[in-house]
């Protein structure tokens, strides 16, 4: 009896040894079993930035899954608005743990210098990036000057085409199908384009033109010379085909989201995934929308090509307190079996396992009946080299179209000046 409590004794000590040299604290990559954890809690919080997420979804998706394999992390989720933003976060010291964002929000920490290599920890933990998409991989490495990875993927924002079911019936025009390009919902959308008992339909949201660009696979810098690339016949034709869709009379809907989801007077939506969080929502509050969806249009150009699929990822935060609790994170929410629980409450997975995708969105009772297969109709564009050149470009390509809009230029005009205009921007960036 003597021995075996020397053992034990020995054995606690030579755990208590392992724990104090595993590096928790001062944050270096090492691994940590929930088993050797002091017993302290941890508290992080988790900013959300661009990525949409809800309360409810942070809860069912991250935080539960977390708290259930280590009870002694809690997670908070804070959600960005006009004072809590990257910069002020920073500048003020309160720099969050997480960031669950996208592309463009990692590159804004990034700048700001608060972003962490989460290279090494992946080394450490042996945590296997073959299991996503590589895409998705590829996409987060490009942000980093030299590959660095910089999140992990968390789930994929697809797109597809909304539309209203009602407005169609109401007008006895037929449903769209999977398949169509711009020039066909273009069409469709002028016959649904009208006035009825004193209330304004519309046909068609242009969308955002940077994912008409996508799919053409423009680009907006060239990465060698650090020239603007906004002439030329494919921006062009992306000018071409959304002004199509503004010039049809009266179809100026205004916000998307309002328009299609609280006024109900949208006929056709070309828009992200995440709108299924919002539509579950609503028939969940007892105000439904008979609605469906089919797949992204596209263009003639490029057949059944969507956009780049933007990814919702995780940010670790170079200054936190409790990095490898952070990555514990990471790893959780992307375990197969929490991606599989997500994908079927409407979340496109990371994963490029075609088991876990099966029973997309089968959790969701406004989902039931849906073309579901439209998300999967068509293949995401190449995502092409995507920096800060980049985004000083993109700021250009909105204010030319508003010119071709209004009237005061014309395409290649608008194209050339925003060129133009771009490259001074990009040469005082470098001075």
């Amino acid at each position: 009896m003597i021995r075996k409590r020397l053992g034990l004794l020995i054995g606690f000590m030579i755990a208590v040894a392992g724990c104090r040299g595993n590096g928790a604290e001062s944050g270096n990559p090492a691994l940590l079993s929930a088993n050797g954890h002091t017993g302290e809690p941890v508290h992080l919080t988790v900013f959300q930035l661009g990525a949409n997420i809800n309360d409810e979804e942070f809860a069912i998706l991250i935080a539960e899954p977390v708290k259930k394999k280590y009870p002694y992390i809690t997670l908070e989720l804070v959600h960005a608005d006009q004072q809590k933003t990257p910069e002020s976060l920073v500048s003020g010291g309160n720099i969050p743990d997480l960031v669950f964002t996208n592309a463009a929000g990692v590159r804004r920490f990034k700048d700001l210098q608060a972003v962490q290599d989460l290279t090494e920890f992946v080394k450490a933990n042996g945590f296997d990036l073959g299991r996503f998409e590589p895409h998705v991989i590829n996409t987060i490495k490009a942000i980093g000057d030299s590959g660095q990875l910089y999140a992990i993927p968390f789930s994929i924002n697809f797109t597809a085409l909304f539309y209203n079911k009602d407005i169609f019936d109401k007008f006895a025009v037929p449903y769209p199908k999977d398949g169509m390009t711009w020039d066909e919902v273009t069409e469709l959308a002028k016959q649904l384009t009208r006035v009825d008992q004193g209330v304004q339909y519309y046909g068609l949201h242009p969308g955002g033109i940077e994912l008409k660009a996508e799919q053409l696979s423009l680009k907006y810098v060239d990465p060698i010379t650090k020239k603007a690339t906004l002439t030329g016949d494919g921006w062009v034709k992306v000018f071409q085909t959304h002004k199509a869709i503004v010039d049809i009379p009266d179809n100026q809907p205004g916000a998307s989201i309002k328009a299609f989801q609280k006024d109900q007077t949208l006929a056709m939506s070309p828009d992200k995934g995440a709108r299924l969080g919002e539509l579950e929502e609503l028939y969940n509050q007892g105000n439904p929308l008979r609605w469906d969806l089919v797949s992204f249009p596209t263009f003639r150009e490029a057949p059944r090509t969507d956009p780049v699929a933007a990814t919702h990822m995780l940010m670790m935060t170079a200054t936190g307190k409790n990095k490898d609790a952070a990555f514990k994170v990471l790893e959780v929410v992307t375990e197969e079996a929490n991606q599989s629980a997500m994908n079927k409450r409407g979340r496109l997975t990371s994963l490029k396992d075609p088991k876990i995708k099966e029973g997309f969105g089968s959790h969701l009772k406004s989902l039931q009946g849906k073309n579901v297969n439209a998300i999967f109709y068509n293949t995401p564009a190449v995502d092409l080299y995507n920096d800060r050149w980049t985004d000083i470009v993109k700021r250009e390509v909105g204010p030319a179209f508003n010119r071709v809009a209004s009237g005061e230029a014309d395409i290649n005009t608008a194209l050339r000046d925003a060129q133009d205009s771009a490259n001074r921007a990009l040469e005082a960036e470098f001075k």
